[in-house]
């Protein structure tokens, strides 16, 4: 893949990567036996809907129990612009659920907790409980950059995301074992926030 990796790559993070790879050979799988079609969720504002309880990640059966904070937190769907990009890379990575009809919809992990003496209420794209990794995706937004590797002034979308990675790195890093990684859809935009990856010590994937 293009360009290094925040840290070097952890055994978990390949892990991670062949998980998303297996569940999406078994989506196309499935898609062309039933004749279905394809999308997923994004990198759209959120907004509160629907909490589900009984979608709690847990653990499978006869894995040893152990403490992963983040199960604590429900699937939630969250309302979105219309992405269509976007809601089926986030799907692809995560196999969450989003609105193939119209695009309005994704669904996502939401875990409340404390961190440095703080609570905190946040949004991941996804989250896999075996592996205690919480899990965020961005889509196509090499479009927004430059040939020149700026971005418009107009767009505020990076500075967002920088506000996005150290609420999350703060949560995860006071919540041991859980882990972060962020999917890129795009080379260049992992590259522009590999420094603030970097910094609050987030891993990162460019996971075309």
């Amino acid at each position: 893949m293009p360009g290094p990796l925040a840290i070097p790559m952890a055994s978990w993070i390949a892990e991670a990567i062949a998980a998303a790879l297996a569940r999406a050979a078994a989506s196309a799988a499935a898609g062309a036996v039933l004749g279905g079609a394809a999308t997923l969720p994004g990198d759209t504002p959120r907004e509160d809907s629907e909490a589900k309880p009984t979608d709690r990640a847990l653990p499978r059966t006869g894995e040893p129990c152990r403490k992963c904070p983040p199960d604590l937190g429900m699937k939630v769907r969250r309302r979105h612009g219309v992405n269509w990009n976007a809601y089926a890379y986030q799907a692809r990575v995560t196999a969450y659920d989003y609105d193939t009809e119209y695009c309005l919809w994704s669904d996502e992990w939401n875990w409340k907790g404390i961190a440095i003496g703080k609570p905190f209420d946040i949004d991941f794209d996804g989250f896999i409980s075996a592996q205690c990794l919480l899990q965020e995706t961005k889509g196509d937004y090499d479009q927004f950059i430059g040939d020149d590797g700026k971005s418009e002034s107009w767009f505020g979308g990076f500075k967002k995301m920088s506000e996005i990675i150290e609420r999350q790195a703060s949560a995860v890093h006071s919540n041991p074992p859980a882990k972060l990684l962020w999917y890129f859809q795009t080379p260049n935009t992992r590259e522009r926030m590999l420094p603030i990856l970097q910094r609050y010590r987030v891993n990162s994937v460019y996971y075309p």
